[in-house]
């Protein structure tokens, strides 16, 4: 994907910072622990995922040092540069994953939002994350995301539409649904990370490429 980036370093090193709290929150683990200003380590401790290593793309020699420290099966990092920056750097117990794009976009309300009359929505959550479902007319659920406030940013996470309730408008309508209780908390910028096929819908929406995500992992 060949694109111009408009955002600086430091403009990417803070989205990635957002995005890490705002994570860690939504997944409810424990804070991220900070790597000496290139990254975050956080302690996941799930089943084929008991770490997460998220780290800045211009701190190379870190990055590979790291990489080569890293033995612990399930171990992740996730790396915002490009895949051609830092797939060399890793050892061959590494396996690279599909990229994933770091995306942002300025938080707008939505005054008018139409739910499709065979849907209902519901909201829960607290004052730092939100969560939202849209149910089927069999009440079951077709639709949800979930939503993570840090100070002036808000990151979406776990956008999911149902494949058989897809192509109907509810991934947009949670979005817009959840950019409006972001609005109304003073956020005014929105993070994510999407994969190839969400880059595609998000991009539509209005979310910028601020950079590619290489991931890989630690096979068990």
């Amino acid at each position: 994907m060949t694109t111009t980036n408009p955002y600086s370093e430091q403009q990417k090193n803070e989205i990635l910072t957002a995005w890490v709290h705002g994570w860690t929150i939504s997944r409810g683990t424990e804070a991220a622990f900070a790597l000496a200003g290139y990254g975050y380590k956080i302690h996941v401790g799930l089943p084929g995922h008991l770490e997460r290593y998220v780290l800045q793309g211009q701190a190379l020699s870190a990055i590979q040092l790291l990489a080569h420290e890293l033995s612990i099966p399930d171990t992740w990092i996730k790396i915002c540069a490009p895949v051609s920056e830092i797939g060399a750097l890793l050892p061959p117990r590494w396996t690279l994953k599909p990229v994933e794009y770091l995306m942002c976009k300025p938080i707008t309300a939505h005054v008018d939002i139409d739910v499709p009359g065979a849907y209902t929505i519901q909201f829960g959550g607290d004052e730092q994350a939100v969560s939202i479902k849209a149910l089927g007319p069999d009440g079951q659920i077709a639709a949800t995301g979930r939503m993570a406030l840090t100070a002036r940013y808000a990151v979406f996470d776990q956008i999911v539409t149902e494949p058989s309730h897809r192509r109907k408008g509810l991934g947009r309508l949670l979005m817009q649904m959840l950019s409006n209780h972001a609005f109304a908390r003073q956020a005014d910028t929105g993070v994510l990370v999407a994969t190839e096929d969400g880059y595609a819908l998000y991009s539509a929406l209005g979310w910028s490429l601020c950079s590619p995500m290489t991931a890989a992992v630690i096979n068990s």
